[in-house]
């Protein structure tokens, strides 16, 4: 349901914030993870009720902390398009094919 739920403080301050003065422009704050993951916690009820807003929250900072698992995905379907490129190249022979064998 969580996933931030068993990660620990020190990955939260480890986590280097990108555009951390973007950040304090636009909120008048700096973005702090461990203060962010303690909201999750507490709007969530110790990670124990489903609150959709929590939930978002937690995804998020999850993908924060774990960049890695996009790019997986995108190696995923970096082999889809390989395999179709295959496929297309593959019909292409046939059709040369049978276009030789039809000019013959």
């Amino acid at each position: 349901m969580y996933k931030t739920k068993n990660t620990t403080q020190q990955d939260l301050k480890a986590l280097e914030i990108k555009n951390q003065e973007d950040i304090l422009e636009l909120t008048g704050s700096k973005l702090d993870t461990v203060k962010a993951w303690e909201v999750i916690k507490s709007a969530s009820e110790n990670f124990s009720n489903s609150d959709l807003k929590a939930q978002e929250a937690d995804a998020l900072l999850y993908e924060m902390l774990y960049p890695k698992t996009k790019q997986k995905t995108s190696k995923d379907s970096n082999k889809e398009i390989i395999r179709l490129k295959e496929k297309e190249r593959a019909r292409a022979l046939e059709l040369l094919e049978l276009e030789l064998l039809i000019a013959a």
